[in-house]
């Protein structure tokens, strides 16, 4: 799935195709907006399950979208007209994170690397598929800034989400912010702890557009990942746009 700093890229991005004056509320809270974008994956740090934060299984099958299963499971969170003016933001930013998420498994993951793929074996396709998610990350965050990570780090959770504490919310934050505020990013750090690999092997091939262009776009060429972009940006605007004008709560 798309990593925290894609994620911030397209909150970022998704300001340029909403409507103008949704996105004059959304930018009266930009630390919200910014922070809802990656705030699902705090199950990094509170140790939930990931569905207890993104709200579909992996793999799909026939699961409704994510936020009719989060809406259902927590109506009062329906109507951003109830909440506070910061919550609502987070909650607009948190939707856009899930309706990429789940994008990306339906497009990319499941097709492509998942368990019912049949080229290499199953741990190679998920080393592959995080040197890809590695690979756009690094596309993305060079068109972030120091200044994003501040704006990011000047979220202050307050009571935001029913089933996540402020604490790890915090605790998220603080952990993302800093790596673009002192351009210290940890992607393939993570990415190869998580695999048990050697992070100068996993680094070298994500920074080879030789090996790239071997070992992962004959599979998932930049062009695919342009297009699952390209509908999941239409989804969430729809999602979002739904979202603020209170339609979720009304069905």
């Amino acid at each position: 799935m798309p990593t925290p700093f894609n994620h911030l890229a397209i909150a970022r991005d998704v300001l340029l195709v909403l409507p103008r004056a949704l996105v004059d509320d959304l930018l009266a809270e930009p630390a919200a907006w910014m922070f809802g974008n990656i705030a699902p994956d705090v199950q990094t740090v509170s140790h939930q399950t990931r569905y207890a934060t993104h709200f579909f299984p992996v793999p799909l099958d026939d699961a409704p979208r994510a936020m009719r299963v989060l809406f259902a499971a927590h109506p009062e969170l329906a109507d951003p007209r109830r909440l506070a003016p910061g919550r609502a933001v987070f909650l607009a930013g948190y939707l856009a994170h899930l309706e990429f998420d789940q994008h990306w498994i339906s497009d990319i993951f499941s097709p492509i690397f998942g368990p019912h793929a049949h080229w290499s074996s199953p741990a190679e396709r998920i080393y592959l598929h995080n040197a890809l998610r590695a690979w756009w990350d690094a596309q993305d965050l060079a068109t972030l800034t120091p200044e994003d990570g501040v704006t990011v780090a000047g979220a202050i959770p307050n009571q935001w989400l029913p089933f996540v504490q402020d604490e790890h919310l915090a605790h998220w934050r603080d952990f993302v912010a800093p790596q673009l505020q002192h351009s210290h990013v940890r992607t393939a750090e993570v990415f190869a702890e998580r695999m048990k690999v050697a992070v100068a092997d996993f680094a070298a091939l994500v920074e080879s557009p030789e090996q790239m262009a071997a070992r992962v776009f004959p599979y998932c060429a930049p062009e695919r990942l342009a297009g699952y972009r390209e509908r999941a940006m239409a989804a969430t605007v729809e999602v979002v746009t739904r979202y603020w004008r209170g339609e979720w709560a009304a069905g």
